[in-house]
């Protein structure tokens, strides 16, 4: 009696399969991100991201053309996803409690443990590279933009002020978290504990309304 021979399975043939040019983005951010907050804007160069990233620095000298603008590419992404940051939470349904998340979620990203180090990596290296601080700047011109303007939607129709006070009342919520940011720049020991980053943000809201 014959037995049927076991088929085998054959192993695909061709190159293993590639990512996708937006994939090959998305991991670049990612990576370079990484790169440059745990070792500087000094400190970085497209052969150590390409290394980390797996990719070739060709590859990368096809999306950007310099550190400077891979920088960039850094900051705008992290432009968009801190502007959807700002959004509010699905499971907020009064106003008062969606301006009090859109000061903590501001609060969670200048704050942070990552954020404080974004600022102390700019502060220790604007003066050498001066392109690494105007990114920065931009971008967190672009958030405080972002943040102004929610804040005067929901605050709309919630006191007399016009849009005009309620937008410096706005400025008045940031300037009061971003002076907590400069304190812990400089304090070596700090840990941003969610916690304590809700507090101090729920009483600067608190504060500000109280004015309104």
């Amino acid at each position: 009696m014959t037995h049927p021979k076991a088929t085998k399975t054959k192993r695909p043939r061709g190159r293993p399969s590639v990512r996708t040019e937006q994939e090959t983005r998305a991991l670049l951010i990612k990576v370079a991100g990484e790169v440059f907050l745990s070792e500087g804007y000094a400190g970085t160069s497209i052969e150590a991201v390409a290394r980390k990233a797996g990719m070739s620095t060709r590859t990368i000298y096809k999306t950007v053309s310099n550190k400077a603008n891979l920088f960039r590419l850094v900051a705008d992404d992290a432009i968009e996803t801190s502007i959807a940051h700002l959004d509010t939470p699905a499971d907020v349904t009064s106003r008062d409690g969606a301006i009090l998340a859109l000061s903590r979620a501001y609060s969670d990203l200048v704050l942070s443990n990552e954020g404080v180090r974004k600022a102390r990596a700019v502060f220790a290296e604007q003066a050498q590279f001066p392109e690494f601080r105007d990114n920065y700047l931009s971008s967190i011109h672009k958030v405080a933009q972002a943040f102004d303007q929610r804040f005067v939607t929901l605050c709309s129709g919630l006191s007399s002020l016009d849009k005009d006070k309620i937008r410096e009342r706005a400025g008045l919520l940031r300037s009061m978290i971003n002076g907590a940011q400069r304190e812990a720049v400089l304090d070596p020991n700090y840990d941003g504990k969610p916690s304590e980053i809700q507090a101090w943000s729920d009483t600067c809201t608190h504060f500000v309304l109280a004015s309104m």
